[in-house]
């Protein structure tokens, strides 16, 4: 029986479903659009303009053709509309057990996940599932308050390892997190409240990384944008294909109603891809999936190519199988939309072949002097320009700013080579009747690249610069007259190799030195040094941090290879610690008159113990990750960004807000101070992040320290809101009044010189901040 409470939030949930499918609509009408263009295109092809002379060559190009028609209706159709889900309280009294399934990862890995998951709010055990027998492993786990389940042989790789498990622990639910996957405090509050529906078999979370070094991210951290290679999958594709009640576990970061894996006989074994193949048996059987579009947990994406090519591979092969074990079009019990959205998860791995043809088609067709096309006239032009305008603006759109091209085609050149050798190697193995092996990514290493890992796109740019060289020669010497076809080849195939060396540089690129990743994040950082001529001391803050060091920005200068005393600021903790300052980092891009003014310092932490480090790691990942997150993943709409780039002019708004980080210390009302860093600032008002919620309309007094000395100020809050993370929270500031122990900052204490003095140094400190 509902009560009142749940009765509204039924009804509320139901007039925002009805308010997203009206927001669709354009979405959808693209769709539609572009896929007809689409389709007359290839009936334009097929019926005019296959080239009998070179019948192989014209076939193969069509077939890539018509092969991306398929994969862009499939993608289409999965991201028709997305799903609205809103979680709802978790009910009191349910027995949850967490499996941290694990074989040879470093113990200093498994850590941090156990500790974690330890630490989640909602009761529970958790429970280290050790493939590996590691007798020191299990020392720990006790230690760290979890249980620990081994066995004598490895039957089933993870699968197997999860189902042992089953049989040996009594929960009525399951979480599973993989070793490197570490969840937040909140995952159980946020996902359990959706097994109130008894036909719920399991809910699924993003899985997100947080080791955003690494090449498959692209962070700009000026602009504040960030781009990961399968943000349009966890963040797009899943809730879309939530749509259609088609959401599948994707290996961690998921909770599971045990009495739902008893019934379709545990996790399914003889595949490398068990989560897939696993979510399709729910589904055959009725029970439904949810996905809770919310990162609630961060892992280690792979450091390297080869790890990760090792990782694409499983997943390509393990996916493509399915094809001859369990093809979605032929199971019991799937509805239409769910056999479709399955077979497009298993058909989008096939995407290697057309992008060899895509690939190598334009220098093939200089070099051997074969055309795909039966005529690059007029009449194959415009129409070639309208459907390539047309998929591309599309994609962008119907992407809902998810799909970035460029980005996209690189991997694609990266991965044409892997998926080949997946596809063979699924078939190879259904045909000799071969099974395949679970290959554990290498977690928290680093393998330099090998000449080996890059010989395909090697040669694809020897292959396409040398149809560039041997294009331009045939033009050059009049071999040919066909400047129109010739030429075309000779763009598409320098664009090719380009694409190529983009993605050997990208991936052979030395993006960190250190063995572990430092999370990006700012923080106040109180520091005192004793030296022969006196004391150094201040406050400054941090530029990213983890428990072994941090790099600090400090407006003093400090001596290299010298002992320093820290007061780390995490949130209501402060962390006092010794450390060392090993280096300085010659800021190059500061402007003349910051020099001497900021230092930016390398600095490595002294003998922490364990409960320290422990209370920084848990800081990372509870605070500074989801306020990345929020930071760089705000999305807005072309015209929205076109609109407050307009609006934001200096010449439109009286008082320019500059994006600064600067240390403050906030005094309210006689309550304890608190010490923060400004998100922004302007001679009118401020911005900050607070660990604790301040009442609108507060009286604050600020102690704002500045490279060239320390401005004190009243203001009065405007705004408060929740962000991302726990325990996070904007806080809006409009200065009511400057003080006279302003020091260093103005240069005339009284009206409108001391606005010009504060605007001047406002714009010098955001030129060097940036």
């Amino acid at each position: 029986m509902y009560n009142s409470s749940t009765f509204r939030h039924k009804s509320c949930l139901k007039k925002e479903q009805h308010k997203l499918k009206i927001r669709q609509i354009k979405y959808q009408v693209v769709i539609i659009i572009t896929l007809g263009v689409y389709l007359y295109y290839l009936v334009y092809r097929l019926r005019y303009t296959i080239n009998s002379d070179s019948l192989l060559l014209s076939l193969s190009f069509f077939y890539a053709e018509v092969h991306g028609f398929i994969a862009l209706f499939l993608f289409f159709f999965q991201i028709w509309s997305p799903a609205e889900r809103k979680s709802t309280p978790p009910p009191a009294g349910l027995s949850v057990d967490i499996y941290i399934p694990t074989y040879n990862e470093d113990i200093s890995i498994v850590r941090k996940t156990a500790l974690s998951c330890v630490n989640i709010r909602y009761p529970h055990k958790t429970y280290i599932l050790d493939d590996g027998n590691r007798p020191e492993l299990a020392k720990e786990a006790a230690e760290w308050g979890c249980g620990y389940i081994t066995r004598t042989e490895r039957m089933g790789a993870k699968a197997g390892n999860l189902n042992h498990a089953l049989h040996r622990t009594n929960g009525e639910f399951v979480a599973i997190f993989d070793a490197d996957f570490v969840p937040q405090p909140d995952f159980l509050d946020k996902t359990m409240g959706y097994f109130r529906d008894q036909k719920t078999a399991f809910v699924q979370t993003p899985q997100n990384y947080y080791n955003v070094d690494v090449f498959q991210f692209r962070v700009n951290r000026e602009k504040e944008k960030s781009w990961n290679e399968q943000d349009i999958f966890y963040k797009l594709m899943m809730p879309c294909i939530d749509y259609w009640n088609s959401t599948f576990f994707i290996g961690t970061a998921a909770v599971f109603r045990k009495k739902a894996l008893e019934e379709i006989g545990g996790f399914v074994t003889g595949s490398v891809t068990e989560d897939f193949h696993t979510s399709i048996q729910f589904y055959a059987r009725g029970w439904k999936g949810i996905y809770h579009n919310e990162i609630l947990a961060n892992g280690l994406a792979a450091k390297d190519l080869k790890n990760y090519h090792t990782q694409k591979l499983r997943w390509a092969e393990g996916n493509i199988g399915l094809f001859f074990k369990d093809n979605p079009f032929f199971v019991k019990g799937l509805t239409i939309p769910q056999r479709i959205c399955f077979f497009a998860a298993i058909f989008g791995w096939l995407v290697g072949f057309p992008k060899l043809i895509y690939f190598i088609m334009p220098p093939v067709m200089i070099l051997i002097g074969g055309y795909p096309i039966g005529s690059f006239d007029n009449a194959f032009i415009w129409r070639y320009l309208m459907f390539l305008f047309t998929i591309i603006f599309g994609f962008k759109y119907a992407s809902r700013g998810y799909g970035k091209i460029r980005y996209a085609e690189g991997y694609n050149m990266m991965n044409f080579f892997i998926l080949i050798r997946a596809a063979m190697r699924a078939v190879f193995k259904k045909l000799f009747r071969l099974r395949s092996r679970f290959i554990v990514t290498g977690k928290g290493n680093h393998e330099f690249v090998n000449i080996s890992n890059i010989i395909p796109q090697l040669l694809m740019g020897l292959l396409c610069f040398t149809g560039v060289v041997w294009g331009s020669l045939k033009l050059y010497y009049g071999v040919t007259t066909d400047f129109v076809g010739i030429g075309t080849a000779i763009f598409w195939s320098g664009i090719n190799g380009f694409l190529a060396l983009f993605t050997i540089e990208n991936v052979t690129r030395p993006y960190f030195k250190r063995k572990e990743f430092r999370f990006i994040g700012t923080m106040p950082v109180r520091y005192s040094m004793l030296e022969d001529s006196g004391s150094v001391s201040g406050i400054g803050i941090s530029k990213d941090i983890n428990e072994h060091g941090i790099s600090l920005v400090t407006f003093n200068p400090l001596p290299i290879d010298k002992k320093i005393s820290l007061s780390i600021y995490l949130n209501e903790r402060i962390l006092p610690c010794r450390a060392t300052v090993l280096y300085t980092v010659h800021a190059h891009h500061l402007p003349h008159y910051l020099y001497g003014k900021m230092f930016v310092y390398g600095i490595k932490f002294d003998e922490l113990g364990r409960n320290e480090m422990d209370l920084i790691s848990a800081y990372c990942f509870n605070t500074i990750i989801p306020r990345y997150l929020h930071k760089f993943g705000e999305r807005s709409s072309v015209l929205l960004k076109m609109f407050f780039k307009f609006y934001k002019h200096e010449r439109f708004r009286k008082h320019v807000r500059r994006k600064i980080t600067l240390p403050l210390v906030v005094q309210n009302n006689g309550k304890p101070s608190l010490a923060a860093v400004t998100n922004d600032i302007s001679i009118s008002g401020l911005s900050f992040t607070s660990y604790v919620p301040l009442e609108s309309g507060a009286i604050l007094v600020m102690e704002i320290f500045t490279p060239f000395g320390t401005l004190v100020a009243e203001g009065e809050i405007k705004q408060m809101r929740a962000i991302g993370a726990e325990d996070s929270y904007f806080i809006g500031v409009k200065f009511t009044q400057f003080f006279d122990q302003s020091e260093g900052v103005f240069s005339d204490r009284t009206g409108k010189n001391r606005q010009e003095s504060l605007s001047r140094w406002l714009k010098i400190t955001s030129e060097g901040s940036n």
